[in-house]
């Protein structure tokens, strides 16, 4: 009697009880047939000769089931998302000081690596001078307050007289300053060209504006800068991500928006000066440092 018959039942449970999600992930369909059908080429030619594997390489080829072939394990499989989850709890549980190393030693590579994105001087943004940049907290109605005693034509709404003014709406915490400023030259040709890449409603209201600015020899309104809502410090403060790269602001300081209208040519220094005070201290370092290289770039130095 032969003791070695194959027995797909017996296969089965044997199989199970070795491993059960291993079994369960095996073509059984394909064992089984090779045990029926090459079972008999040991005799002759044997299992391992060409002869065999070719008919084993027909039969995969011609009746795979291609309906099952999204069944593979894959990232998203439970069983194997269970299983790195487990080797993690034991990596952290029975080995705490090597996993602390490893990922000490990926978070100082990542911040290595992240050094090029950060802030020129970022000492001066560091959360430890937070305290000397929260000064002189004004609300966006002082701050224009501010300027027309400076003598700026600077309003809460809208003027056609006005010089800069406030929008009357905010957004995340931020009061748009708007200002009466050039077009930017534009014909015909390039405004049509423009209007077939715009992708909303507003982007077309601003080029149409900017176009019958220049068209008809006329200013036209912009919001060049925001105020923080409904007060601000000074200085502007940083958000930082955890590898000390800086993202966005997390107050906006309305010096900030002072020198942007510097540099568009609203406000002269003279007149931010004269409202709030010549920038002092090491918090108004940089306020200087951009200023003076704005004069240099206006100078042609």
């Amino acid at each position: 009697m032969n003791t070695d018959r194959y027995d797909p039942v017996l296969a089965r449970e044997a199989a199970f009880a070795r491993n059960p999600v291993k079994a369960s992930r095996q073509d059984w369909d394909a064992i089984d047939w090779e045990a029926a059908h090459l079972a008999g080429s040991q005799q002759g030619v044997g299992r391992g000769s060409a002869g065999s594997r070719q008919i084993a390489r027909r039969r995969k080829m011609v009746n795979q089931d291609w309906d099952k072939e999204w069944d593979r394990p894959e990232y998203h499989d439970p069983a194997l998302a269970l299983l790195e989850q487990r080797a993690y709890i034991e990596q952290v549980q029975l080995r705490p000081e090597e996993w602390v190393e490893e990922t000490l030693e990926l978070y100082e590579r990542n911040c290595e690596k992240a050094k090029v994105q950060r802030l020129p001087d970022q000492e001066r943004w560091a959360k430890e001078k937070e305290r000397m940049r929260l000064v002189n907290i004004l609300h966006p109605t002082q701050v224009m307050r501010k300027l027309r005693a400076a003598g700026v034509d600077a309003r809460d709404h809208e003027s056609p007289y006005a010089r800069i003014w406030l929008n009357d709406w905010t957004v995340n915490g931020l009061v748009g300053v708007n200002a009466w400023v050039e077009p930017e030259p534009m014909d015909e040709e390039g405004y049509l060209a423009a209007m077939h890449y715009v992708s909303s409603q507003k982007q077309a209201d601003i080029l149409t504006a900017n176009f019958m600015g220049c068209h008809f020899g006329r200013k036209i309104q912009r919001t060049l800068t925001s105020l923080q809502e409904p007060y601000g410090p000074e200085w502007s403060i940083m958000r930082f991500n955890d590898h000390q790269v800086a993202y966005k602001e997390k107050y906006r300081g309305w010096r900030t928006a002072m020198l942007v209208l510097i540099v568009a040519g609203i406000l002269t220094e003279q007149e931010v000066d004269c409202a709030f005070g010549a920038p002092i201290g090491e918090a108004g370092a940089w306020y200087r440092a951009q200023l003076k290289i704005w004069r240099q770039i206006r100078q042609g130095g």
